[in-house]
């Protein structure tokens, strides 16, 4: 028991300091669980070393230093106890235990485990005979671990005070090159199946070599006040899967190995500089990718993306990470949306640096663009700002449609018509109906309009045409069909308004101006 006392007043500081200081190597906190699994992974090595077989051994990997993998046993166990709240001092009150035989680590440390995860409610209690408490159990046994493994290494002739000592430099030094970036390191993804269950995890370039299943988040930086969304140019020689700058998402990439969708944060926050909060995200979309990119690139990923309003400029993208990323450029978003649909060639944009650029459909990654992404989250941003400048329109309109009801009803009423042709849809909360009428079954009169139904009201005849005989009635028929089929609601609200309202207001003007004239003549 001396050699033990001893070796805790050398070792049971710098013990307790190391163990601290590893925090920063882990990516979430752990608990007693954690570091009863670490001390099983170090308890594996110490076997590895005794037993070492081919059959067992894991490929490339060397473990051959029972020195060093004693110490490890032994620094887990005094962390264990740091955890616990035990004083490992208090060994000194533990009766003479003489105990070295190795299979003895196995079984004690398996009834530690199962009196932690008793007092972790993990498993059913019981009671623990000749111990007033579980807690003196797992005393008891904690201890009496530590002293095995002491004597263990006492068996095999080893100096475990400076084996300690050299595992303690080792460790520091590890530490110190973790600090400085300088180690050597891999990205490691979760992978899951088809289903979103977890499987495990794996280096992020074997996941798209081998096509398994992964998370991504992305989010979209946008200025809601001034209707400006930011795009980032992705250094092409950062993934290389594309040849030239692309323009990408503002912010996104993988979901590290063990972290939440709430900790993707961390992406905005490298890529850009921004700090945000995952409260202040809104949830745009959740997407499915399975498509093969190349011959050893397969893309199998859960696509989670977001939005955060800011009220910023692209002049405020500053401390973002150069290697990634080459520049970020701030675009229109009712612009980006034209350019997207293909009905411009090409608009204006703004680099952080303030040059002033053409942007074609070209500079965008195409992937995103023909699947449809950007048009969808770029729709989704647009709406809220739209949607009450779209709602006073369509009350606009549904007033003016009333009052042409009320004053010349025949035009809306067909008691002897009938519906030769209809197609209905529904956009979000506006429900939409494209219909060619034959407004009297007596003759060749037709009509084709187009009806919206928005809060359960109905606004007949937003656009029309009136036909003398069927000629001509498909085309326009089709003409209103594509105006649904391919623009977003602000889109054809404004259409309707322009044409509608606009003629309205503009009739209503000419009338006064004949009537002022002819009082005036």
């Amino acid at each position: 028991m001396q050699d033990i006392i001893k070796f805790l007043d050398t070792h049971y500081s710098n013990a307790l300091r190391l163990v601290s200081d590893f925090d920063i190597t882990k990516e979430k906190s752990w608990d007693s669980k954690d570091y009863l699994n670490e001390l099983y992974v170090q308890l594996g090595h110490v076997y590895n070393v005794l037993f070492s077989n081919e059959s067992v051994n894991e490929e490339k990997r060397k473990i051959d230093n029972l020195g060093d993998e004693i110490s490890d046993v032994l620094l887990q166990l005094i962390n264990l106890a740091r955890i616990l709240n035990i004083d490992m001092y208090e060994i000194k009150n533990l009766k003479k235990y003489n105990y070295n035989e190795l299979n003895g680590l196995s079984i004690l440390l398996g009834q530690l485990t199962e009196a932690v995860m008793e007092m972790n409610e993990c498993r059913f209690k019981k009671d623990r005979f000749g111990f007033d408490s579980s807690y003196d159990f797992v005393k008891d046994r904690l201890f009496k671990l530590f002293i095995l493994t002491y004597n263990i290494a006492v068996d095999h002739n080893l100096d475990i005070i400076k084996e300690f000592d050299d595992m303690l430099k080792d460790a520091n030094g590890f530490l110190d090159r973790f600090r400085k970036g300088k180690r050597k390191s891999k990205e490691y993804i979760d992978i899951y199946d088809k289903n979103e269950h977890l499987l495990g995890y794996c280096e992020k370039d074997k996941a798209h070599e081998l096509g398994y299943w992964h998370r991504v988040f992305g989010c979209l930086i946008y200025n809601r006040k001034n209707n400006k969304v930011f795009f980032q140019f992705k250094n092409p020689n950062y993934n290389k899967v594309n040849n030239k700058p692309l323009l990408e998402i503002t912010a996104g990439g993988h979901l590290i190995s063990g972290e939440t969708l709430k900790q993707g944060v961390r992406e905005i926050k490298e890529e850009t500089g921004f700090n945000i909060d995952y409260t202040d995200l809104k949830f745009l979309e959740k997407r499915t990718c399975n498509k093969r990119i190349k011959k050893n690139f397969i893309v199998r990923e859960f696509q989670y993306y977001y939005s955060v309003d800011l009220n910023i400029s692209v002049g405020d993208f500053k401390n973002y990470d150069k290697d990634e990323v080459l520049s970020f450029i701030e675009l229109d978003i009712n612009d980006t949306l034209k350019l997207l649909n293909k009905k411009v060639k090409n608009i204006k944009g703004k680099k952080d640096n303030g040059d002033i650029v053409n942007i074609a459909l070209k500079d965008f990654d195409s992937a995103f663009v023909n699947d449809g992404l950007y048009v969808l989250l770029l729709t989704k941003l647009s709406i809220k700002r739209g949607r009450s400048k779209m709602n006073k329109k369509l009350k606009k309109l549904y007033k003016v449609t009333n009052k042409e009801k009320k004053k010349t009803p025949d035009r809306f009423y067909f008691d002897d018509g009938k519906v030769c042709n209809s197609k209905d849809y529904k956009k979000d909360d506006i429900k939409y109906s494209v219909q060619l009428i034959n407004t009297d079954r007596n003759t060749n009169n037709y009509i084709v309009c187009l009806l919206a139904i928005f809060n359960h009201k109905s606004v007949p005849q937003l656009l029309s045409k009136k036909f003398k005989s069927k000629y001509g009635t498909e085309k326009y028929f089709n003409s209103l069909c594509n105006l649904v089929e391919n623009n977003t609601n602000q889109e054809i609200i404004d259409k309707c308004y322009i044409e509608k309202v606009g003629n309205h207001e503009k009739n209503f003007f000419f009338k006064k101006l004949r009537f002022l004239t002819n009082l005036f003549n």
